[in-house]
């Protein structure tokens, strides 16, 4: 009887175990399962491609926006960057309107070298501060061109979803043609390369101008000092001759000199009198002239970067999205 209680417990219990261990089982694999699971698996977010010959049109458009906004840009850039060269045509003035000045520019202009000193004096720091608008122009072209492109593609997704993302092949040309528009036709290497010559034959062309009036003047100024000169030295002379022959001969150039220099700083005053506003304005005009080939030559500049953007070509896109998915993007520099 003992035997036979003992028997019927023990197989109870393993009954009882192996239906503890079959429900724990069950109970696993309904957990795991993706219908009763607590944190089911994200899904996959949902893609799309778009045509390339749209992709092409997004391009040139952005390449257009980011043309407009910087050609909108370039006058105010450009007045910085000459605000010293229009700030210095005063004290180029003074120096011009005076006897050491005179002489200065006469002695510069019979060497050839008269365009050296206005470059020194008027333009001093402008080929450095055009490269600079160079560089703020292609650092603002490029923000315009990524900014809208990237706009444009995010509208024209928006249409199909709010959840909806680029596609691997647009999103390869996408970022392919920012890469590549990023590195063609730079305005800064233009610049670099046109700014300091630029800066010369401007120098040049204003000393030429200011070379011929400056012998004019002397020519006349010549004429009228020659007679005072030498009815000064006679004077002079008279009134020093109870000193001797050296005395007198002495007496007689220095005061030929005072008289030089003094008629020199008489008509000096006279000229800048009557004309220092009109030889200003002259200054004034030709800056002018070279600030707008400084703007012609840096929309010219700007433009050749517009035109890279309607060139642009879809070159291995498909083959490119693969290896750019696996993490190997071979670089491409150009169009």
């Amino acid at each position: 009887m003992k035997r036979s209680l003992f028997q019927r417990s023990f197989w109870i219990a393993i009954l009882l175990m192996a239906a503890a261990v079959i429900g724990l089982s069950v109970l696993a694999m309904l957990r795991d399962h993706p219908v009763v699971s607590r944190n089911p698996p994200p899904a996959a977010p949902q893609t799309r491609e778009i045509p390339e010959s749209q992709l092409g049109q997004m391009i040139r458009k952005a390449g257009d926006a980011a043309f407009q906004a910087q050609e909108q840009r370039v006058d105010g850039l450009l007045a910085a960057a000459y605000g010293p060269v229009y700030a210095a045509i005063p004290a180029y003035a003074d120096f011009h309107y005076s006897v050491l000045g005179e002489y200065s520019e006469l002695g510069t202009a019979a060497l050839g070298r008269m365009s050296e000193g206005m470059e020194a004096r008027l333009f001093p720091e402008l080929a450095p501060a055009l490269v600079k608008v160079a560089q703020d122009l292609d650092r603002g072209f490029m923000d315009n061109f990524r900014a809208s492109l990237d706009r444009q593609v995010g509208e024209e997704l928006a249409g199909s979803g709010a959840s909806v993302g680029p596609g691997e092949v647009t999103r390869h040309i996408q970022r392919d043609a920012i890469a590549r528009i990023g590195v063609t036709a730079p305005v800064a290497v233009t610049m670099t390369l046109a700014a300091q010559p630029a800066v010369k034959a401007a120098a040049g062309l204003m000393a030429k101008k200011l070379a011929t009036k400056i012998a004019g003047k002397a020519a006349a100024k010549g004429a009228v000092k020659a007679t005072g000169v030498g009815s000064g030295a006679a004077g002079g002379a008279a009134i020093c001759s109870p000193g001797g022959p050296v005395a007198s001969i002495l007496c007689g150039a220095g005061a030929a000199a005072v008289i030089w220099f003094g008629t020199d700083a008489a008509i000096v005053n006279l000229d800048e009198y009557f004309n220092r506003e009109e030889f200003e304005a002259e200054l004034h005009a030709m800056i002018d002239d070279n600030r707008a080939e400084a703007r012609h030559h840096l929309l010219g500049a700007l433009e050749t970067r517009r035109v890279a953007t309607e060139d642009f070509t879809f070159r291995g896109a498909a083959e490119g999205a693969g290896q750019e998915a696996a993490g190997s993007v071979p670089r491409d520099g150009g169009n």
